[in-house]
C-alpha cells in the first residue's frame, strides 16, 4: 500500500510543468550543442550546459511563480492562521490574552469541532515551520477551554516538548513501547493556571521509529482517547520522527504549513502522511514560518542539484538512443555460421594431403605453412564478392594483437592456387567461396583455406558484394585517387582523368577491380606497366587503409551510429560476432592510425593450369613471411611473445 500512494505523487511531481518545460529546453539546447561541439567531449560539455540552462530555466520559473498562498494549494479544511506577532514558542502560557494565542484559541475549537477522529498527529512540511510549538499551543488552548486534552512529545529522535517540560524524559513514550512502562507511569501532569491541568507524556530514552512496537502503543493510547476529548502527538517533520511509528495509532495528521509554499513540497508532505497511515485531514498556516525553499535547501543548491540531473538525464537519453540505433542497425545485418573448427572436422583432409598433378614440389611445399602463434590476437578476413556471389574478388586478412601492438594486414590474390578441402584438389583461393554443398558455407570454407594457408586462426569475417562496397565508399565521402595520366579499363568500367579524384563508390570499385589499366601518354593509349593481381592487391590495402583514416574522423558515436545504420544492408557478418565485440572493435578501429598498420606482400609467380587457366603459386611458406615481415606471431627463439607471462 506505501508504493502505491507513493507512485503517483512522485510522478505528479516529477512531470510538474515547470520541470517539463525546463527539461524540454534542456534537451534543446543539447541538441544545438551537439551541433556546435559534434565530439564526445562537445557531447559532454552539450550536456553540461543543457543541465545549466534546464536549472535557470526552473529557477527562473519558481522564482516568479513558484511560490502560491497555501490556500490556494491544498483542498483540507483549514482550522486556523497564527499571525506573526509574538516571541516566544508558548504564548497560550505566557501570554494568554495575546493575539497569537487568542487564534490558537479559535484554532483549537474550529479542530475540534471540524476534524473527525480524537488521535491527532502534528506535523510540518520540513523542520522549523512550527510542527512542536502548534502541537503544546493547541493543547494548552484546549485545556484551558476545559477539554480533556492529552500532549504526547512523538518526536522520538529530538525530544523538543520533552525538554521544554522540564518534567523529564523517561519514562517515556519509547518505556510505553517496550513494554517497560505504562502510559499512566509515564505520564506527567502540567499545571496550566489554577484550573486547568494538563496530562503530557514525554519522548522517553532516544530510540529508532522503526524499533517502536505498534501493539504497545496502539493499546495504550487507544484506551486513554476513549477517555479523552483530544489527543495531540508532536510527529515533527511529516513521515520522520514518530511518524511512521505512530501513524497507524494516529486517525489523522493536521499539517502545520507556512503562509506561501509551492505545490510539490505540499504534495510531498501529504503523501508522507498517507503512506505512513494517518493522512492529512487539516491545515494550520504559520505566519511566522519561514517558506520552505529557505528552510529545505538554498537555491543555488537546489540548482545545482537539478542541474546535475538535466544533464544525466540528457546524457542518459543521448547514451539511450545511440543503443536504440545500434541495436535497430545489428538486427539489420545479414549473418552467416561461422566455425571454421569444425569446417576442418567435416572436410578432413587426406594422409598423404591433396595432390595435384599440375602442381610441382615447391608448391606443395609453399602451402604448407608452419603453426604460428594461435593467441595474443584477433583476426578478421575482409571478403569482397562479384556479382555472382560465389567468387571472392576481395581476401584481405586483418590482424588485431591484444597487447596493443602494430596491426597487421595482408592481402591474399584471388588466383592464389592452394589446395580445396571440398574438391579435395587445387583451385584458385577465390573458387572457395562458393561453399561445400550443404556442410560448409563460402566464406567459412574460405576462411578454412586462409587460415590453412597462413596458419592464423580467423576469428570474423566481414562479407560485402560489388553493391555493398560502392555503398561504403560512398558513404564515408569517396576514396582520392591519384594518377598521373587519365587511366581507363573497359572490362572494369574504369575511366579516371589525370591527377586526383575524389572518386566515388562506382570508380573506385573499377580502381580496384582493374587487371588491365591503361594510361593516356603523349595522346597515345598504353598498358600500365608491371599491372597485374598483385598490384590490384594494393590499391585494395591502399584502398582499406584510407577507409581506416576516414573511419578515424568519427568524432562521436552518433556519427558512427549514423553510418554503420546507413550500410547495415551492404554486408554480411559471422553469427560468431557479438553486438558488444563489434562495437568495441569499430571503437578501436576509429583509434588506429593507418601508418602503424604492418602491410605484407605474398611472393608469387605467375603460371598456367593444364587446363590453361593462369593462376598464382607461392614462392615460400606464409611463417616465412611473417617471420620476415611481423615476427610478433612466429614462435621463433627471437620473436616476441604476445602470451602472457606466467603468473
Amino acid at each position: 500500500m506505501t508504493t502505491q500512494a507513493a507512485r503517483p505523487g512522485f510522478f505528479r511531481r516529477f512531470f510538474a510543468l515547470p520541470n517539463v518545460v525546463a527539461v524540454m529546453i534542456g534537451f534543446l539546447v543539447f541538441a544545438v550543442g551537439l551541433r556546435v561541439w559534434p565530439s564526445n567531449r562537445g557531447a559532454i560539455l552539450a550536456a553540461l550546459v543543457a543541465g545549466a540552462s534546464s536549472s535557470l530555466v526552473w529557477l527562473a520559473w519558481n522564482r516568479i511563480a513558484g511560490q502560491r498562498p497555501v490556500g490556494k494549494l491544498i483542498d483540507l479544511p483549514h482550522v486556523g492562521t497564527i499571525p506573526a506577532t509574538y516571541d516566544g514558542p508558548a504564548p497560550t502560557l505566557t501570554e494568554p490574552a495575546s493575539v497569537a494565542a487568542a487564534a490558537y484559541q479559535r484554532a483549537a475549537s474550529r479542530l475540534e469541532a471540524s476534524i473527525k477522529g480524537r488521535v491527532l498527529l502534528v506535523s510540518s512540511l520540513t523542520r522549523g515551520v512550527g510542527a512542536t510549538n502548534a502541537a503544546l499551543n493547541l493543547a494548552v488552548a484546549a485545556t484551558r477551554a476545559g477539554r480533556r486534552t492529552l500532549l504526547i512529545d512523538g518526536d522520538l529522535g529530538r525530544g523538543n516538548l520533552s525538554r521544554f517540560g522540564r518534567t523529564g524524559t523517561s519514562p517515556g513514550l519509547a518505556e510505553v513501547a517496550s513494554g517497560s512502562a505504562t502510559l499512566a507511569e509515564s505520564a506527567r501532569m502540567w499545571e496550566i493556571d489554577e484550573a486547568s491541568r494538563m496530562p503530557f507524556v514525554p519522548a522517553g530514552h532516544t530510540v529508532a521509529p522503526e524499533t517502536v512496537e505498534l501493539p504497545a502503543l496502539t493499546s495504550a493510547i487507544g484506551g486513554i482517547a476513549a477517555a479523552a476529548d483530544m489527543v495531540l502527538i508532536d510527529a515533527g517533520t511529516s513521515g520522520n520522527g514518530a511518524g511512521a511509528a505512530l501513524g497507524p495509532v494516529a486517525h489523522g495528521t493536521l499539517l502545520v504549513v507556512p503562509k506561501a509554499a509551492d505545490r510539490s513540497t505540499i504534495e510531498t508532505a501529504r503523501e508522507r502522511a498517507t503512506t505512513i497511515g494517518a493522512p492529512a485531514i487539516g491545515y494550520l498556516v504559520n505566519e511566522g514560518a519561514p517558506s520552505p525553499r529557505s528552510i529545505d535547501q538554498h537555491p543555488i543548491l537546489r540548482s545545482l542539484k537539478r542541474a546535475t540531473a538535466a544533464a544525466l538525464l540528457v546524457l542518459g537519453a543521448y547514451t539511450a538512443w545511440n543503443g536504440v540505433q545500434i541495436w535497430d542497425s545489428w538486427t539489420g545485418v545479414g549473418r552467416q555460421g561461422f566455425d571454421v573448427e569444425q569446417a576442418g572436422l567435416i572436410l578432413s583432409l587426406p594422409e598423404e594431403g591433396i595432390v595435384a598433378d599440375d602442381v610441382d614440389e615447391d608448391v606443395v611445399t609453399a602451402v604448407s605453412s608452419a603453426p604460428v602463434r594461435d593467441t595474443g590476437y584477433l583476426s578478421v578476413l575482409v571478403i569482397g564478392s562479384d556479382l555472382s556471389g560465389n567468387l571472392a574478388d576481395v581476401i584481405m586478412l586483418g590482424v588485431l594483437p591484444n597487447d596493443g601492438s602494430e596491426p597487421m594486414l595482408v592481402s591474399l590474390p584471388r588466383d592464389l592456387y592452394l589446395p580445396n578441402r571440398c574438391t579435395q584438389t587445387y583451385t584458385k583461393l577465390n573458387a572457395n567461396l562458393a561453399g561445400c554443398r550443404d556442410e560448409v558455407n563460402g566464406p567459412t570454407l574460405l576462411a578454412l583455406a586462409v587460415s590453412s594457408f597462413t596458419g592464423l586462426r580467423v576469428d570474423h569475417f566481414a562479407l560485402f558484394d560489388f553493391n555493398g562496397f560502392e555503398k561504403i565508399i560512398d558513404e564515408l565521402g569517396g576514396i582520392e585517387i591519384c594518377v598521373d595520366h587519365p587511366v581507363r579499363d573497359g572490362k572494369a568500367d574504369l575511366d579516371l582523368p589525370a591527377g586526383c579524384t575524389q572518386a566515388s563508390g562506382a570508380q573506385t570499385l573499377a580502381w580496384v577491380r582493374s587487371r588491365r589499366t591503361q594510361e593516356l601518354v603523349n595522346g597515345r593509349w598504353r598498358v600500365m606497366a608491371n599491372v597485374s593481381d598483385i598490384t590490384r592487391n594494393e590499391r585494395q590495402q591502399d584502398i582499406l587503409l584510407e577507409m581506416f583514416r576516414k573511419l578515424g574522423r568519427f568524432s562521436s558515436p552518433a556519427d558512427l551510429t549514423s553510418t554503420v545504420r546507413s550500410l547495415t544492408d551492404a554486408f554480411t557478418l559471422d553469427d560468431q560476432l557479438g553486438l558488444t565485440d563489434a562495437i568495441g572493435l569499430a571503437w578501436s578501429l576509429r583509434d588506429l592510425d593507418p601508418e602503424t598498420i604492418v602491410t605484407l606482400q605474398i611472393p608469387v609467380r605467375s603460371e598456367t593450369t593444364a587446363g590453361g587457366a593462369a593462376i598464382l603459386v607461392p614462392e615460400v611458406p606464409f611463417d616465412e613471411v611473417l617471420a620476415e615481415g611481423y615476427p610478433l606471431l612466429v614462435p621463433a627463439k627471437n620473436a616476441v611473445s604476445l602470451d602472457p607471462p606466467p603468473g
